[in-house]
């Protein structure tokens, strides 16, 4: 609803959609091309990502599984609400290949978003500090500002709550004062642990994480370059962060419409592009990653084969902190 309403609200300007069919019938397809292959390359990298938390974890899947999965889950997170409505799908599909590491399957998919979100956080703060000086020159940047910093930081604070069912002490303590609280959520705590023994395989995740962040803002940099758009690549990686940010907020399917907006009111704001040329650019980066996550039902045939539910035969049972029982 939430997603219909805005775009219905945004092509409700008669000008903006005089414009948009202008800039259309003007546009250069080919650099849409360009965008989804930076959008396969950022997928493709997320995958790598996850494969070698994966092996981190005790799991080790073949590169072309977590490939698979992953495309699975990009193709399911077009219909949920938020930017990450796939790792459900991703957990689940885990599961059935390593039942006896559940945890450890669900808390692969969290450590692969924390090296995620620990990029997006980078990127944000890089934008401001090169940028201060025009987001938080006028109200609507500041707002924008305002509301993304409120949204990772309470991202932050709810994670530093995590975090400390982790510590010894205040894990007992809980334990023992509130014993409501179900044993899985204080054992959840341990995933912090898993992530302190294995930095090396956190920090390789950050850093393609980074290098999927930027193939991610190239594409929506190519969609630019398709309707002309008078934009260089230092202003669309400023703007990017702003937007992937607030987009994490589960109102719309994939992001789409509040998408539109952010990329309407930034764009107009800072850089004097039309709105109907933001629009279409924003909708032809979605476009571009949506070609890519459709892909993922080519994998959905072959899913009983890659997940039969069976046990590995090289695996054994074991506790999320890897020893054997």
């Amino acid at each position: 609803m939430v997603t219909v309403w805005i775009l219905v609200h945004l092509f409700a300007d008669e000008t903006l959609r005089k414009n948009a069919t202008q800039a259309l019938e003007a546009a250069d397809f080919y650099w849409l091309l360009s965008a989804g292959a930076a959008a396969a390359v950022s997928e493709g990298l997320c995958s790598t990502r996850w494969w070698l938390i994966l092996r981190s974890f005790g799991m080790p899947l073949k590169w072309r599984e977590a490939l698979a999965f992953s495309a699975i889950g990009l193709f399911y997170s077009l219909g949920l609400p938020g930017s990450a409505g796939g790792d459900a799908m991703r957990t689940l599909y885990l599961i059935r290949m390593f039942p006896d590491k559940k945890l450890a399957s669900a808390f692969s998919v969290l450590s692969d978003r924390l090296c995620g979100l620990v990029a997006l956080i980078a990127a944000l703060c890089v934008t401001l500090a090169l940028r201060h000086s025009l987001f938080l020159s006028g109200q609507t940047g500041c707002r924008i500002v305002l509301a993304a910093f409120v949204l990772l930081a309470g991202i932050l604070f709810m994670l530093g709550l995590w975090w400390g069912t982790s510590v010894s002490v205040l894990g007992d303590f809980l334990k023992r004062r509130h014993t409501w609280l179900g044993p899985h959520l204080l054992e959840s705590g341990e995933i912090f642990n898993q992530i302190g023994r294995h930095p090396a395989a956190m920090l390789v995740g950050v850093g393609l994480s980074a290098l999927s962040l930027a193939a991610h803002f190239l594409c929506y940099f190519f969609s630019a370059c398709a309707f002309g758009a008078t934009l260089n690549l230092g202003q669309m990686f400023s703007v990017m962060p702003l937007v992937d940010t607030l987009t994490m907020i589960p109102v719309a399917l994939y992001g789409v419409g509040l998408r539109e907006a952010l990329f309407t009111t930034l764009l107009g704001d800072f850089f004097n592009i039309p709105a109907a040329t933001a629009t279409l650019l924003s909708l032809g980066g979605f476009g571009a990653q949506a070609s890519v996550a459709l892909t993922g039902a080519i994998f959905l045939p072959f899913v009983n084969f890659l997940a039969s539910g069976n046990q590995r035969p090289d695996s054994r049972p074991v506790s999320l902190t890897g020893e054997t029982p």
